[in-house]
């Protein structure tokens, strides 16, 4: 039997069906030894779960964090993943570069402001944003007042390395949720974005 409209409605809506409301978590502790963290984690299994070949669909939608700060993996491939970022205060608050990964963070709420390794700032508020190439050094913090909610998707550069390598100011390894960056165990609000 061919295919016709009617077939092509019917996945359509199985698919728009499947929009996912993912799970927020707050920020996991890095296992040193491999190097890997919450996000890592999160996306091994996500990869497990998933059909890479199909449409991932997915709802901005983030249980805020009353202090700390929170992620939601909304969808991934080996080589692109896609978070949605909250946090209470603070931010990525020690001056780092990822290795391997080129970044964006688009801003959904809040302010943040970013700075560069020469003390240099720039602040974005809502549907502004910052592309971040590796290698380039920053950090952010949220401007104080509204949750900070932010759009992050990361790329792989070299398939053939990990895109985890993150290092400090000094060239050293700097987990994303060691207290040397200043991480703090998240508390989570009865307060969603969406």
């Amino acid at each position: 039997m061919a295919e016709g409209p009617a077939d092509d409605a019917t996945e359509a809506c199985d698919m728009l069906n499947s929009i996912r409301s993912p799970q927020t978590r707050g920020h996991e502790k890095s296992d040193l030894d491999s190097g890997t963290g919450g996000l890592e984690r999160a996306l091994k299994t996500h990869l497990r779960e998933h059909d890479l070949q199909k449409p991932q669909l997915f709802r901005l939608r983030a249980q805020l964090p009353e202090k700390g700060r929170g992620s939601a993996l909304l969808a991934a491939t080996e080589r692109m993943w896609v978070n949605l970022k909250t946090y209470a205060e603070g931010g990525e608050n020690t001056l780092h570069a990822h290795t391997n990964e080129d970044h964006t963070f688009i801003v959904l709420q809040g302010r943040a402001i970013f700075h560069g390794p020469e003390g240099e700032s720039a602040t974005f508020g809502r549907n502004e944003g910052i592309l971040l190439p590796r290698g380039c050094t920053y950090y952010f913090h949220a401007e104080s007042g509204e949750a900070l909610v932010l759009l992050r998707v990361g790329c792989v550069v070299d398939a053939g390395h990990s895109p985890w390598g993150r290092i400090g100011g000094d060239g050293e390894p700097l987990p994303g949720s060691s207290k040397e960056n200043k991480s703090v165990p998240t508390v989570f609000s009865d307060n969603y974005y969406h």
